[in-house]
């Protein structure tokens, strides 16, 4: 890592300048920082005059841009797509389960350290990860990326006595990484758990994030249909019974009072236009994580729906247990392939990645962006070989990794 504290002024050159502001596009542009935060950007020739005599990085045939944020990831999880696959999305968390079993603490680990250095050379700054073991935390504030990660909770028993959850959330943040609550499911927590989530949310400040409508199995469940979760249910040894009764899973938790501006929607692939509704009066955020969909069986979210109701939508891998690889680019390129006949365009794919994620992630008024007050989370890309006229296409189409990775003004990667 090298950290520009020396200098109290730092400027980045390259080609071409994509701020994601208005769709402001610069060619031999130029961003300008100092302690972090982003003071100026334009074309290169202005800003050289504007401050001369600072320490300049130029990048030859590489685009400056907004850093990517994949806000759903599992990083303690390593590599097991192959080995958890099923036909159905309860038998792959069946399968998922009894592969972590033959995982100790130095494993996940180990994956969480891999993982994280994925994401800084693929162009992932910020990242919203849900915790399970208790490792990636301590790894995320070591990497220099910038996140929110999540505490996850799995707490069905309606008997058990109160958990201690506000010792979940006792690690502090830091100026970087902050922290939240991560109830698995609403089939996975109990009514009381939930209540009592909501409510240290609501006392300590903290965003929470959930899998919702991810399945068919989970609507169904809900509906008090015949579920294929119902073999899930016995094999942790819950009753069926536990289980709440709603039409929608988004209206169960309405009911409870836990949606609002700070929860994040992870999937809702079966979401309702109903529920598309609620989501958007309630001012909810959504993950989506399209080869997670496809991997695990449960289906298609209708994306453009989310995006002309004008829901906030953030762009996520999940993990490697049910995707191919952490890159953000790959998931873009999917992403784009399958929404594109809906007229979703690719100008919106790279907006999921970037200003949607900051705005999932409640960190809209510090990154996403280029542009003067944001904090310098910048990432450097190749020039395409092929201009179409159209960047965010060309983009799409050939990046696999970036040339250099910036974090809050400290240069992560090059």
């Amino acid at each position: 890592m090298v950290a520009s504290a020396t200098f109290l002024i730092m400027m980045i050159i390259s080609q071409k300048l994509l701020t994601l502001q208005n769709d402001k596009q610069v060619n031999h542009g130029a961003v300008v920082f100092i302690r972090g935060v982003i003071i100026d950007a334009g074309s290169s020739e202005k800003m050289l005059k504007k401050y001369p005599g600072h320490r300049v990085y130029r990048i030859e045939n590489a685009i400056l841009m907004p850093g990517l944020i994949n806000i759903h990831t599992h990083l303690e999880i390593p590599p097991l797509l192959d080995a958890v696959r099923a036909r159905a999305f309860p038998d792959w968390i069946l399968n998922l389960i009894q592969a972590k079993k033959e995982l100790d603490m130095n494993g996940y680990v180990i994956a969480a350290k891999q993982n994280v250095r994925s994401l800084i050379r693929s162009g992932t700054t910020t990242v919203g990860e849900i915790c399970t073991h208790g490792v990636s935390l301590g790894i995320l504030k070591q990497s220099g990326l910038r996140g929110t990660v999540y505490q996850e909770i799995i707490s069905m028993d309606p008997s058990s006595p109160a958990s201690h959850f506000a010792s979940l959330v006792s690690r502090p943040a830091t100026n970087l990484i902050r922290i939240g609550l991560s109830p698995h499911a609403p089939h996975t927590v109990s009514k009381r758990a939930l209540l009592q989530i909501k409510e240290l949310a609501r006392r300590k400040h903290l965003s929470v994030c959930m899998h919702v409508a991810e399945s068919k199995d989970e609507i169904r469940l809900l509906q008090r249909k015949k579920s294929r979760f119902e073999k899930l249910y016995r094999a942790a040894g819950w009753d069926r019974v536990w289980a709440p009764s709603a039409d929608s899973p988004f209206e169960y938790l309405q009911a409870l009072g836990l949606l609002n501006n700070d929860f994040l929607a992870i999937h809702a692939v079966h979401a309702t236009d109903r529920d598309i509704s609620l989501i958007k009066r309630s001012r909810v955020s959504v993950a989506h994580c399209p080869r997670s969909n496809r991997e695990t069986g449960v289906g298609k979210m209708p994306l453009k729906k989310f995006l002309d109701a004008g829901v906030v939508v953030g762009l996520g891998t999940d993990s490697l247990a049910s995707s191919p690889s952490l890159n953000l680019w790959d998931e873009m390129r999917y992403a784009y392939r399958i929404h594109r006949s809906s007229g979703v365009t690719a100008r919106d794919i790279v907006m999921l990645a970037t200003v949607g994620g900051a705005k999932s992630l409640g960190m809209s008024n510090a990154v996403g962006s280029i542009e003067p007050g944001k904090r310098a989370d910048i990432i450097a890309v190749p020039v395409p070989k092929k201009n179409t006229g159209d960047i965010y296409s060309d983009l799409l189409r050939e990046t696999k990794k970036c040339i250099m990775s910036v974090v809050d003004g400290k240069i992560l990667y090059k």
